[in-house]
């Protein structure tokens, strides 16, 4: 089966590795390859070893037309050649750029299976929001690269002053480009993958919105503008956040953003249900990546042979159908909890105590019998070490004060 067989439907991940590996052959990569599908990217070995991680490829490639899947490989092609970062500041400030990523993004890189090998110093970040940090990019005709703290610190330049510099290439890429998507909605058009990055233009967002807009960042490629707070416009700026986040892939986040004294800062709708269906997006974002850490985490703790459950976060539907998020806690079992509405408590297989379960919220639990619960440090997505089980009447307790709840 030739590469161009496969153009025409929507491939297999172990099919799709072949078509990124005859790209790197095309591009004149020499050395072997290997398809890791555990964590969907090709290894290389030898001079030019490293890996490429296949998600986002994949994603663009299914997404574009027949006629334009080609174009989509000889984009990512690119990032088989090896591109050596210029040595001195004064030839890569020019192409510095300010780009905005998920808390994700960053545990990948601590957690991912090249973290021992090649040790990250720490990329050079900051804190945008709650689930948002802005990292600086080399951005080149094929690629984009997020660069680390060494870098800086062989340049002799400070993240500080490297950050302004980016943030003025960034002002100076192009003028506004927004359509006009409803009455009061705006969306991005620049399509360059930085459109996310132009929240930190608060000018350029209220030539097009007005004073007080309500901003999402939902994609690399996309931000959206609401100008007007009222009820019907902010869940339709949900809406269309969602959607973009299902057919656009890259998420950044799911929050919504004000300008305060010229800086974005987290807006909280004062509406029940526009807070409620804006919270239900953050918990799918939430399940997506404590997935990813999850695995991960798996990964190495099979490598190194640590002994813990690393608990899954899930997602239920109540009878009111409303969204929560759970997660379990068995006795005798030493395990790392995500941070859920609520959580499930329970023995396995113990003579006399089989089936018995507790339901409770989180914060009650958390409250009533932290001291048990140790949170661990270094991880993006919050996790909180068990091995001793609560007391049962304790338990029994918060269950009762859980029923009564929901009998109101």
């Amino acid at each position: 089966m030739g590469i161009l067989d496969l153009f025409f439907r929507k491939p297999s991940p172990e099919k799709f590795a072949q078509i990124a590996m005859q790209a790197a052959r095309e591009r004149g990569h020499q050395g072997p390859m290997e398809f890791d599908a555990p964590n969907f990217r090709i290894l290389m070995s030898g001079a030019e070893g490293g890996a490429v991680n296949l998600h986002n490829f994949y994603h663009d490639y299914c997404q574009a037309s027949r006629a334009g899947r080609r174009a989509v490989v000889d984009k990512y092609a690119n990032l088989f050649v090896p591109t050596d970062i210029p040595d001195t500041f004064e030839a890569v400030k020019r192409n510095l750029l300010p780009v905005l990523r998920t808390g994700a993004f960053l545990q990948a890189a601590q957690l991912g299976p090249l973290a021992d090998a090649a040790p990250n110093t720490g990329f050079a970040a900051s804190d945008f929001s709650l689930d948002t940090v802005m990292l600086l990019a080399w951005d080149t005709e094929h690629l984009t690269r997020v660069l680390d703290t060494s870098q800086l610190d062989k340049w002799g330049v400070a993240k500080e002053a490297a950050s302004a510099i980016a943030l003025d290439n960034l002002r100076d890429l192009a003028a506004e480009q927004f359509v006009q998507i409803g009455a009061n909605h705006f969306a991005s058009d620049w399509n360059d993958a930085y459109d996310s990055s132009r929240i930190l233009l608060p000018d350029l967002v209220h030539r097009v919105a007005g004073q007080h807009p309500v901003v999402m960042i939902p994609t690399r490629g996309r931000m959206l503008l609401s100008a007007s707070h009222d009820r019907e416009d902010l869940l339709t700026l949900v809406t269309y956040a969602q959607s973009a986040i299902q057919t656009e892939g890259r998420r950044v986040s799911t929050l919504m953003y004000e300008y305060v004294d010229g800086k974005a800062v987290r807006y909280l709708p004062a509406d029940e249900e526009v807070a409620r269906k804006l919270a239900d997006l953050r918990r799918m974002a939430l399940q997506e990546d404590y997935a990813e850490q999850k695995t991960l985490l798996d990964q190495r703790y099979e490598k190194d042979g640590t002994d813990v459950f690393v608990a899954t976060y899930m997602l239920v539907k109540g009878e009111d159908e409303r969204i929560f998020s759970v997660s379990t806690w068995t006795a005798g079992v030493e395990a790392l909890l995500p941070e859920t509405d609520r959580i499930v408590l329970g023995y396995l297989d113990e003579p006399g105590r089989e089936g018995r379960r507790w339901n409770v919220a989180w914060a009650d639990l958390a409250a009533a019998a932290g001291h048990l619960m140790v949170p661990q440090e270094g991880f993006q997505l919050p996790r909180w070490r068990v091995t001793a089980f609560p007391d049962e009447a304790l338990l029994t307790a918060l269950q009762a004060k859980s029923d009564a709840l929901a009998a109101e």
